[in-house]
């Protein structure tokens, strides 16, 4: 089973490259609005674009014409081949046939609404362009959110080993900010407000922390005095040394 303590197996982070990572996620974290903003922006006039008044020119289009010589009413596109489909014939039309015009007709009208035709084209690569910063904007979503996560398990964790703190504080300083997220635990603006703080303040904390390797030994080593050297007999004035 997957050790969650050793994670990170044995990194450790000094002050100085905590600060400096501590830093550049701070940076990220005021950056990850603008893009989300960014790429709304783009999708939201993607979607003006769509819903946008357009030419009815093409298919949707109603135009009058000649059958059998006689000049007919105003039809589409689809109803027009269809009637002269039908008199080419010679026959009368069926049931099934004003059926068919009908349903023509129903599809000229929506596809008139809709401006299709000579702007297909168009409309279908501005509901590609929506459809991409629609997708866009969850990919980076999440994608930002794993690199914060991540990144805050690396640097704590590492910074603990490093200052020869336990693992399981990880956990400790991390659980308040983490868990109302990921459970959506709905919280009082003061909870999340003082949530904020202790985070911000535990990550700046561990910045100031000195390492173990770097910390002082708490024995103070006394000097080791040097022997007095013995007198040897019948020796006065200057000790002799042995």
């Amino acid at each position: 089973m997957l050790n969650f303590m050793t994670i990170f197996g044995q990194s450790r982070l000094t002050r100085i490259t905590y600060a400096v990572l501590l830093l550049l996620m701070l940076c990220f974290d005021f950056a990850k609005d603008p893009i989300e903003r960014l790429i709304m922006a783009e999708h939201d006039q993607a979607a003006r674009e769509l819903m946008a008044p357009r030419s009815t020119a093409g298919t949707g289009t109603a135009v009058g014409g000649e059958v059998s010589g006689k000049n007919m009413p105003l039809m589409f596109k689809g109803q027009e081949e269809m009637a002269k489909q039908i008199a080419a014939s010679g026959r009368k039309p069926t049931a099934e046939d004003m059926q068919n015009q009908r349903a023509m007709a129903a599809k000229g009208a929506i596809q008139m609404t809709l401006g299709v035709g000579a702007n297909d084209a168009a409309t279908a690569k501005l509901v590609s362009r929506r459809s991409f910063f629609e997708t866009l904007y969850m990919v980076a979503a999440i994608a930002m959110t794993a690199i914060t996560v991540v990144g805050l398990l690396y640097m704590v964790s590492s910074r603990l080993r490093d200052i020869g703190w336990p693992q399981y504080l990880l956990w400790l300083l991390l659980a308040p900010v983490f868990l109302p997220r990921f459970f959506v635990i709905p919280l009082p603006v003061l909870a999340i407000q003082g949530i904020v703080i202790f985070f911000y303040g535990v990550l700046l904390i561990l910045a100031f922390i000195p390492g173990a390797d770097s910390r002082p030994s708490g024995r103070c080593k006394l000097a080791q005095l040097p022997a007095p050297a013995k007198r040897r007999p019948g020796q006065f004035g200057r000790l002799g040394t042995q």
